[in-house]
Parts: structure tokens; C-alpha cells; sequence
């Protein structure tokens, strides 16, 4: 789900712990919708660990080398 230009996605986990991440590069996978390929990019956001529950909301973007 796209809110405010970022990406709010909810996972299953196993885990019953509570943690708080504020990630800049973790590795996520995605999908190209033109394509179909499953490829790694980066995440930057927020990434909150519940019970049985890991929401993240930020944003995925392409690394460019300069």
C-alpha cells in the first residue's frame, strides 16, 4: 500500500519480541511489474517488529553509481 510516497507493507514473522529499526539501506526483495524479475533493492524507513508481525513503512529505491 502506497501512502504519502512511501510504502506500508505488514509481514508475517516468527517472533514474539518488540523491537524499533530505523534502517537506511537493508535489503528488501521487490518485484518489476514490467518484468515480472525479482530483484534486491534498498529499503529507508522505519521497520517495527511486534509479535507474529513486522510492519515497515519508507521507501525502496535504485542505487546509482556515480
Amino acid at each position: 500500500m502506497i501512502i504519502f510516497d512511501r510504502v506500508l507493507s505488514v509481514e508475517y514473522r516468527l517472533g514474539v519480541g518488540f523491537d524499533l529499526e530505523f534502517p537506511d539501506s537493508r535489503p528488501v526483495w521487490c518485484t518489476d511489474a514490467s518484468t515480472g524479475e525479482s530483484i534486491t533493492m534498498p529499503f529507508q524507513g522505519v521497520i517495527l517488529h511486534l509479535p507474529l508481525c513486522l510492519v515497515s513503512y519508507g521507501r525502496v529505491y535504485d542505487e546509482v553509481e556515480i
